[in-house]
């Protein structure tokens, strides 16, 4: 598995819908609008990783912050 992949599937397990109430009261809500077009995009790439798009958006935004995006 490449090390994109490996980084992604950690990053997914830390991002599961069955967290604790406590780690999800840490989180703080943001709305965001999206272009229609862009929002169907994000959903398909969230549901080909069987995740929410809200865990796509945590790990995408987090993966561009850590390779200098920003």
């Amino acid at each position: 598995m490449p090390p994109s992949e490996v980084q992604a599937e950690t990053f997914i397990l830390g991002a599961t819908k069955g967290e604790p109430a406590a780690e999800h009261a840490r989180k703080a809500p943001v709305m965001i609008r999206f272009d229609p077009e862009l929002l169907k995009r994000v959903d398909t790439a969230a549901k080909r990783r069987g995740i929410s798009r809200s865990a796509w958006v945590q790990f995408t935004l987090s993966r561009a912050l850590d390779q200098g995006e920003g």
